[in-house]
């Protein structure tokens, strides 16, 4: 196999230039970048990954740790994260946990050891307090709210984001308004509990839905609505691959949308505009760059950072 020694006598280079190339230094004029690529290929050298980390004391490699790969929600971080990867030669290692906390030690234990840089975690089941304790093995970033100082956070405020669609919802001219969420005791929903309560004056216990994630709850949440002798005009729903299963399903069975029952989304997915759909815009994709970004910087002594960004309306025709 042929080794950088080979590749610089092809190339007709030296073999710190060589090594600059395969380590994607810059100042490396094109010329001889195009030799020492050329030379590569016709000696079908390939690079020692191991070799590598053992030189630069890196892996180039993130591990991204995310309870489900196949939920559309959890795409759109992973399109930034993915595209921010790209840009700086870097690999993602995608962990799917289900949220078991042996799955994310595991995933984390990664860093522990030295196989990958960094962590970055989209949703979590881990306590901040164990989540720290990884900390002193490489940068670590995490999509939710409540983040310590030592660990650096991109995220969406769920409790003003879950506010501004309330207020949407009112400024509509609807009043008996319910909810829609995933996970009943996540940060995320404790928070937009308290928004829902906070902020809508015929609030009730009984028109807070949780434990709904898929577009097949979406279609269980349509059946046990319609059961329902008192119901709400209108529903905002955590997740917009929730709504469009209901709002499916209300169709089939010939229920009138929005004159029935309105509803709004959240997360401004894409495949929402298809259908009509209503939602909270919610920059998924900007945070998975940011948080690529920031872990990345924090590898090279960059600081961390909080960021929160904001939520926008989408009109559609179910509301």
């Amino acid at each position: 196999m042929a080794n950088i020694r080979d590749i610089a006598k092809q190339a007709d280079v030296s073999v710190t230039t060589v090594s600059r190339v395969i380590n994607e230094h810059p100042y490396v004029s094109k010329e001889k970048r195009q030799r020492v690529h050329a030379a590569m290929a016709e000696l079908g050298y390939l690079r020692n990954q191991q070799a590598l980390t053992l030189s630069t004391g890196r892996t180039q490699r993130f591990v991204v740790v995310l309870p489900y790969m196949d939920h559309p929600y959890y795409g759109l971080f992973v399109n930034g994260l993915a595209k921010a990867a790209l840009v700086k030669g870097y690999r993602l290692v995608m962990w799917q946990t289900e949220y078991k906390l042996d799955q994310e030690r595991q995933a984390l234990d990664l860093l522990k050891h030295r196989e990958v840089d960094g962590a970055i975690l989209l949703s979590h089941a881990m306590s901040f307090e164990e989540l720290e304790t990884y900390r002193g093995f490489g940068p670590i970033s995490v999509a939710t709210v409540g983040a310590p100082e030592t660990i650096s956070s991109v995220h969406v405020d769920h409790y003003a984001a879950f506010v501004a669609g309330l207020h949407v919802l009112t400024q509509a001219g609807y009043e008996d308004i319910g909810i829609v969420l995933s996970r009943q005791s996540s940060p995320s929903s404790i928070a937009r509990q308290r928004a829902y309560f906070d902020e809508v004056a015929s609030a009730r216990e009984r028109w807070v839905w949780t434990g709904y994630l898929t577009s097949e709850d979406g279609i269980r949440l349509a059946a046990e609505f319609l059961q329902r002798t008192e119901r709400p005009r209108a529903l905002f729903l955590s997740s917009d691959y929730v709504a469009l299963g209901f709002l499916g399903e209300m169709h089939r069975r010939g229920v009138r949308i929005p004159e029935d029952v309105a509803i709004l989304g959240f997360d401004g997915h894409p495949i929402s505009q298809a259908f009509g759909l209503a939602t909270m815009h919610a920059p998924h994709e900007e945070i998975g760059r940011a948080l690529f970004d920031v872990t990345f910087d924090e590898m090279d002594g960059g600081a961390v950072r909080t960021q929160s960004l904001t939520v926008t309306y989408v009109p559609g025709t179910t509301l």
